[in-house]
C-alpha cells in the first residue's frame, strides 16, 4: 500500500466517522436537485445540448497545440501577455515574479480551483505576500483554513452557525442570524480590500482561442473587481480550459450554470480581451495568462481518460456520487475532487501510487447521466482498473483473495465449511475494512437458495 492511499484511508475514516458532515452534504445535494429541476426547464432538448458541447470540449482537446497557439497569438495582439507553465512550482514561480517585479505586496484573489491545485496561498505565505479570498465562499474558507469542500460551492459543509462563529471569531463581527447581513459584513470588509491592492488573481472558466479572451461566469461580482480594479490581472487557468471560438458560450454557459447552481445563466458573465486600452476607463494597466500543464499532458496521452479533461468543473457529479456524499473533497487533498478525481489524479500524480483514486467508486451510472458534457466515468475508472492490474499495481494480498475466492464460489462444499465462519472472517478482515469498522457482515445463509428450495419442493 502506497503512503497516499494510507493518508487517504486515515483521512476518509475521519470524514466516515463525521455524520455532521454527511447531514450537511445531503441537505445541499437536495437544495441543488430541487433548483436543477427548475433550472433544465430552459433547455427545449438538453440532450441536444449535452451532445453539443461535448463535442465543442472533444474538439479542442483534439485540437489543443493549435487552439493554444491561436489563444496566445490573438491574446498577445490585444496587450496581453502569456506565460506557460510546466507544473505547480513553475506556475508559482512566474507568478511570484510577475509580483515581485512590479513591487506591490497586496493582493486580491477569486475563486480559483487552478490556484488552489498548484497551492498558490502556500506560495504566497512562503514569501510574505498578503492575499485576500474575495469570493464568500473562499473567504470563510480562509478564515477557517480549510481546503474548498466543492467545486462550485467551496464552503458547502458550513452552515449559518458555522459561518456567524466564524465572522465573530476572525472579523469581530457581533453574532447575528441575518445571513444577508452577514454577507454585507463581508462585503464591507472586501471593500477596502479591493482599492488597496495592486494585483487580482482571478481563474478563467474558458480560454477562447478567437479572439484571444478568457471568459468568467459569476453571482458576487468580486471576480470583475478583482480583474479590474488592481493594476494588474492575473488570470491562471489549466490548458484543458481552452474552447475553439466565443460562439461556443453560447452552449456552454448555461449548461455550466444550470448543473453548477441550477440557475438558468449566472448574474455577471464577462469576457476579457486584455488590460485596459487607450481611451478605456475600467481595466488593469498590465494582463497575464498563465497557462498551466501540472499532468494534463500526461492525461491527453491517454486515448481514453483525456475526455475527463472536457469537465467544466460545475461539480455536478459530486451531488450524485455515493462516495462522496459519505467523506466530502477532503481526503482526496486536491482540487481535483469526487468522480472526476478518481479518473485523473492516477495519471497526473503518478499511477503505481494512486491507481487506489479508481476503485472510490460505485460504478452508478449516476455520474454520466448528470453530466452536461457526456463524460463517461464509468469506461475510464474500468480501463483505469484494468491498467492497474496489468501493470501489477495491484497488492499481492488481494490477487491471492480473488484466487481463493473464485475457487470457492465454484464449490458450494468449500463455501459451507465450518458454518461457513472462514468465509465471514474474510469478508470482515478485508472488505469490511474500507467501512471504517463501523458494521459487520451479516452471517449469511447455512444453505443455498438451490437447497432450500429442493428441500421445500422435492425438485
Amino acid at each position: 500500500m502506497s503512503e497516499a492511499q494510507e493518508q487517504f484511508i486515515k483521512d476518509a475514516a475521519a470524514k466516515t466517522a463525521d455524520t455532521a458532515l454527511q447531514l450537511k452534504l445531503s441537505s445541499a445535494s437536495r437544495q441543488y436537485h430541487k433548483a436543477l429541476e427548475e433550472g433544465l426547464t430552459q433547455f427545449s432538448n438538453l440532450e441536444t445540448a449535452k451532445r453539443r458541447a461535448a463535442f465543442t470540449r472533444w474538439k479542442a482537446l483534439e485540437n489543443l497545440d493549435k487552439y493554444l497557439i491561436e489563444f496566445e497569438a490573438n491574446f498577445i495582439r490585444s496587450g496581453g501577455k502569456v506565460v506557460w507553465a510546466q507544473d505547480a512550482a513553475e506556475a508559482c514561480s512566474e507568478i511570484l515574479a510577475i509580483i515581485q517585479k512590479s513591487g506591490y505586496t497586496s493582493v486580491v484573489k477569486s475563486k480559483t480551483l487552478t490556484s488552489g491545485e498548484i497551492e498558490l496561498d502556500e506560495a504566497f505565505t512562503a514569501n510574505g505576500i498578503t492575499w485576500t479570498e474575495t469570493d464568500l465562499g473562499q473567504l470563510i474558507l480562509q478564515l477557517s483554513g480549510e481546503k474548498p469542500m466543492h467545486m462550485v460551492m467551496p464552503a458547502i459543509h458550513k452552515d449559518k452557525g458555522d459561518v456567524q462563529q466564524l465572522f465573530q471569531e476572525k472579523l469581530g463581527i457581533k453574532a447575528n442570524d441575518d445571513t444577508e447581513e452577514l454577507a454585507g459584513y463581508a462585503a464591507k470588509v472586501l471593500r477596502s480590500k479591493y482599492l488597496e491592492a495592486g494585483i487580482g488573481i482571478t481563474g478563467a472558466n474558458f480560454v477562447i482561442a478567437d479572439p484571444g479572451a478568457i471568459a468568467i461566469t459569476e453571482n458576487e461580482g468580486n471576480v470583475m473587481l478583482a480583474a479590474s480594479r488592481p493594476k494588474i490581472h492575473i488570470a491562471v487557468a489549466g490548458i484543458d480550459k481552452v474552447i475553439p471560438t466565443i460562439s461556443d458560450l453560447h452552449n456552454l454557459l448555461p449548461l455550466l450554470s444550470t448543473f453548477g447552481t441550477g440557475q438558468k445563466l449566472t448574474a455577471y458573465n464577462s469576457i476579457i480581451t486584455g488590460p485596459r486600452k487607450n481611451g478605456e476607463s475600467d481595466g488593469p494597466d498590465e494582463m497575464y495568462v498563465v497557462l498551466i500543464d501540472n499532468g494534463r499532458s500526461k492525461v491527453i496521452g491517454e486515448e481514453l481518460q483525456r475526455k475527463m479533461l472536457s469537465c467544466i468543473r460545475c461539480g455536478a457529479c459530486q451531488y450524485n456520487d455515493p462516495v462522496y456524499s459519505v467523506i466530502g473533497a477532503h481526503p482526496y487533498r486536491s482540487t481535483w475532487m469526487g468522480p472526476p478525481a478518481t479518473v485523473v489524479l492516477p495519471h497526473m500524480m503518478g499511477f503505481r501510487s494512486h491507481s487506489f483514486f479508481s476503485d472510490l467508486s460505485t460504478l452508478s451510472a449516476a455520474d454520466t447521466e448528470g453530466c452536461p458534457v457526456n463524460i463517461d466515468f464509468n469506461r475510464m475508472l474500468l480501463d483505469n482498473r484494468k491498467k492497474a492490474v496489468d501493470q501489477q499495481s495491484r497488492p499481492s494480498t488481494e490477487k491471492l483473495f480473488y484466487f481463493a475466492w473464485k475457487k470457492a464460489m465454484l464449490k458450494r462444499e468449500i463455501i459451507k465449511w465450518t458454518a461457513l465462519r472462514p468465509r465471514n472472517f474474510f469478508m470482515n478482515a478485508i472488505f469490511m475494512k474500507s467501512q471504517m469498522n463501523l458494521r459487520k457482515m451479516r452471517p449469511p445463509a447455512k444453505e443455498s437458495f438451490n437447497e432450500m428450495w429442493r428441500k421445500k419442493f422435492g425438485v
